[in-house]
């Protein structure tokens, strides 16, 4: 075989490149239209699922730190009060009673000169007022503003130790344990209830199914420390069990509207209520533990302006069942009111018509579009950056690299969408 039969001549070379040159582009399948949509959905799905797995993990953990947070914060703010209310009750105690001393009217009648005067002007009458004057700093630490610190509980069995705040609303509960406002102060004659988180913002009653009786809770206020026992529930509800839907070990279920909880059963106790089961709100667990002990009460003045500050805020416009405090059943002025034997049930308000153990947990409707306001943030800083890495750059590492940068401002927008999200739902 010669050269030039094995070798291809230049000119067939050149030949076979134009013909290449010739051919008409390549063109791509073009993809089905149901593929790209179910592409699309399937992306969507996922990042979906990513989405609710951070709000998940923001409601277990996230909520968590928000409460510690405020827990350091209440703590600070509670031994504060404490050394405050010692000065304050100290300078109280220490004013003496005030005494007015009366002498009998004058008679019409001529008095027989027989008679012995010295009776007459050794009657007169004597009347007594309870020591201390109006003292308002003194009353701001026994009705502490909503959301501030009111006592410390602590609850050895289960390992609590929190600081409760006054008022159960949704801002209030976010901080730790809530006290209802219409129930009696720590340590005081009647019942002293609290409200609390099973598995979000700290949990602090989340292991509360666990309480036996005899079981001990130490409330600390301002008027001093104070020991419960938990009760059994068939001795602390006597009476009621149409009411409740199962009796536990130490620990009743009830419906969220048994507000008949927070009254008063003529004792000392304490009521600690929670969600049940964990992760829902359909009941409520409740625990009751009796006083050990003589009970405190609060000076005369203070119940007067606690009086006062009820009427008012059952006869100002615009307050209902979603107010924190709870309004007066009686249409009567304060003055023609008759001052209880026990200082303190006069503050033992029956809940507002319509209310329930939802208080503070039912979530805020408002907070709605606030959520999606900066979920559609989050949603910008994501996409965007994905948008602008593919226009900017066709390497790989450069398009991760803006994810990456969009990823942090979207993750701080999804944050804050989350905690309007955890709002607007019911609390567990």
């Amino acid at each position: 075989m010669s050269e030039s039969e094995q070798e291809p001549s230049s000119s067939d070379a050149s030949q076979e490149e134009s013909l290449l040159d010739d051919a008409p582009p390549t063109v791509a399948p073009e993809v089905p239209r149901l593929a790209v949509i179910l592409g699309a959905v399937g992306r969507s799905l996922i990042t979906a699922g990513l989405v609710v797995f951070l709000f998940v993990a923001y409601q277990l953990w996230g909520t968590g730190i928000q409460e510690r947070r405020a827990q350091n914060d209440l703590s600070s703010q509670f031994e504060d009060n404490l050394a405050v209310a010692a000065q304050r009750l100290e300078a109280v105690s220490q004013i003496p009673v005030t005494t007015t001393t009366q002498s009998p009217a004058p008679s019409d009648t001529t008095p027989d000169p027989s008679d012995d005067l010295s009776e007459v002007s050794a009657a007169p009458t004597t009347t007594s007022t309870l020591p201390g004057g109006y003292d308002p700093d003194l009353l701001a630490l026994f009705f502490p503003e909503n959301g501030d610190a009111l006592a410390r509980i602590e609850i050895p069995a289960i390992e609590v130790e929190k600081i409760v705040v006054r008022g159960v609303n949704v801002a209030d509960l976010r901080k730790g344990p809530g006290h209802y406002p219409s129930t009696v102060l720590p340590g005081n004659a009647g019942n002293f209830a609290v409200a609390g988180h099973r598995t979000t913002y700290g949990a602090p009653f989340n292991r509360i199914d666990e309480l036996m009786p005899g079981d001990e809770i130490t409330v600390i206020g301002v008027q001093g420390e104070f020991t419960y026992r938990v009760l059994d529930p068939n001795a602390a509800y006597p009476g009621y069990e149409d009411q409740v839907d199962k009796f536990g070990p130490g620990h009743i279920i009830v419906k969220p509207s048994a507000t008949w909880v927070l009254g008063d059963f003529g004792d000392n106790r304490i009521t600690l209520t929670a969600c049940h089961p964990k992760l829902s709100a359909r009941q409520r667990i409740v625990v009751t533990a009796e006083l050990v002990g003589d009970t405190v009460h609060i000076p005369t003045w203070a119940e007067q302006a606690r009086s006062e500050a009820l009427v008012a805020a059952a006869t100002s416009p615009g307050l209902g069942a979603d107010e924190d405090e709870a309004p007066s059943t009686t249409d009567q002025p304060v003055a023609s009111q008759a001052v209880s034997t026990t200082i303190q049930r006069t503050f033992d308000v029956p809940p507002p018509p319509n209310a329930d153990l939802d208080t503070g947990l039912n979530g805020e409707r408002g907070a709605i579009p606030g959520a999606a306001l900066w979920m559609l943030g989050a949603m910008f800083f994501w996409i965007g950056a994905g948008k602008v890495g593919q226009q900017r750059t066709t390497r790989t590492l450069g398009r991760v690299g803006y994810r990456l940068a969009g990823l942090l401002p979207a993750l701080v927008f999804m944050w804050f969408s989350f905690e309007m999200i955890d709002r607007a739902l019911p609390a567990y």
